[in-house]
């Protein structure tokens, strides 16, 4: 049980017992510790002020913890956020001086454990063969007291979520750039045969750079490694993917799910990061049926100023059937290129994918490249539209709520019973509501020929 400390002297001992700081540092930084404040709170806001405490782990401390600020060689500075399948915090590596986002493993009680380890160890394994600027890397996976962690690279930014509820959309220019980024990093893992499954503006984070990054490959798979048949096994029967961005074949749960259930989440990203809002209303299990039977709003019905162009781009990626979206990443990066000018975030992640010489889409992915694409289609530029990141400072010591390194709670890792049964409910009224018409139809024609071949007879 964690005793608050009382005094000053308290305050010291639990640095030292947390590995934060030796007692060697301790007597150097402060030789005579009666010059602190009598008060304990006051004496752990000079420690904050003398860079020798962050302000997070000087609230741990005032509640008397100090297990868990030292992982290996990392030392734990912060916590950024908590999600469905564990909490992130950043962390500083000893001898490199390199901050890191530390994602520790926390399991729902009412989670298969074997699931959970076997998720986690699927997004180090999914993001370790990935090597892209738009998708965050993994520098390490260990386990402390038994439980694993990811050391990944830290991104000072925030997610597109966050940037949504703050600003309520984007604009067209920095949603195509944010876009384009995205399907780079997607093009990147669909070469390498991953599919994300979990594409959404929560799972994209963008830096004060503006370079945006694919977080969390917890729900990844890889269908070139047989190895993953364990994972196929263990996710069988459940609706893994997010609602408001789930393609239909991935709410059904259809086997053989590939790149293009991550284009359809990435047009539903793309429709929201535009309209302010997610294409389709209602609970869970409406939203789960509308991705699979109603045709998303278009863009231009929402917005008039949104480019007929763009309105048809955004609804190709959502086309119902794979078949008819965009087949790859590649392709939706080649129609946005008249949005995209010759920007520099998304050349550098073409740089790192497969242009797909030959294909239909490898001219127009040259131009961009080559900043040819928007001369040779005529489209005028403005230095602020390519432009639009705020370069405010982030603060990486406010707590955020949420970060796109965790699975957001919104996932739905499996659909509940209820869920599942009205789901099929509303699915049979659609069908019912769909075929009744057809049956009227059907049945006014059969009594048209059954009179004509009667009135034969008669004749």
């Amino acid at each position: 049980m964690p005793v608050a400390p009382k005094l000053p002297a308290d305050l010291l001992e639990l640095m030292q017992k947390s590995g934060v700081a030796s007692r060697q540092t301790i007597a150097e930084l402060i030789p005579d510790p009666s010059v602190l404040p009598g008060d304990v709170r006051k004496a752990a806001a000079a420690l904050v002020q003398k860079g020798l405490l962050t302000r997070f782990q000087a609230e741990q401390m005032l509640q008397g913890r100090h297990k868990g600020f030292v992982l290996g060689p990392h030392v734990v500075l912060d916590l950024l956020g908590r999600g469905g399948m564990g909490a992130v915090y950043l962390a500083e590596h000893r001898d490199l001086n390199r901050k890191v986002a530390l994602k520790i493993m926390v399991a729902p009680r009412d989670e298969d454990q074997r699931l959970a380890n076997e998720r986690f160890i699927r997004e180090a394994r999914a993001a370790a063969a990935l090597d892209h600027p738009n998708i965050v890397r993994i520098f390490d996976v260990n386990r402390h007291n038994g439980t694993p962690y990811l050391a990944m690279e830290y991104v000072d930014g925030d997610t597109l979520q966050r940037v949504l509820e703050r600003d309520g959309h984007f604009p067209l220019s920095a949603a195509a750039d944010a876009i384009a980024q995205a399907a780079s990093g997607l093009q990147h893992a669909h070469e390498r045969g991953f599919v994300h499954r979990d594409i959404k503006p929560g799972n994209l984070i963008r830096d004060n750079a503006g370079v945006v990054k694919i977080l969390d490959m917890g729900l990844a798979r890889s269908f070139a490694d047989p190895t993953q048949k364990l994972t196929e096994n263990l996710d069988s029967g459940a609706v893994v993917g997010t609602a408001d961005y789930i393609a239909p074949e991935q709410a059904l749960n259809i086997p053989g799910i590939d790149i293009r259930a991550d284009i359809y989440s990435l047009g539903a990203t793309f429709f929201t990061l535009i309209a302010g809002r997610t294409p389709f209303q209602g609970n869970t299990t409406q939203k789960l049926l509308n991705h699979q039977l109603k045709l998303a709003p278009k863009l231009i019905e929402v917005d008039p100023t949104v480019p007929e162009r763009l309105s048809n781009i955004v609804s190709k990626m959502m086309a119902k059937k794979p078949a008819d979206r965009y087949q790859t990443p590649a392709e939706v990066i080649a129609e946005l290129a008249p949005w995209l000018g010759n920007s520099a975030r998304v050349v550098a992640g073409l740089s790192r994918t497969k242009l797909m010489i030959g294909s239909p889409s490898s001219a127009s992915l040259q131009e961009l490249a080559s900043g040819q694409s928007s001369r040779r289609l005529g489209v005028a530029y403005h230095a602020g539209d390519l432009n639009p990141f705020d370069s405010s400072e982030v603060n990486p010591l406010i707590v955020a709520p949420e970060t796109g390194a965790v699975a957001s709670a919104e996932t739905a890792r499996s659909l509940t019973a209820p869920q599942s049964k009205r789901l099929r409910v509303l699915r049979r009224r659609q069908r019912r509501a769909w075929m009744k018409p057809l049956i009227l139809a059907t049945g006014g024609l059969v009594l048209l020929l059954v009179g004509a071949f009667l009135g034969r007879l008669l004749i």
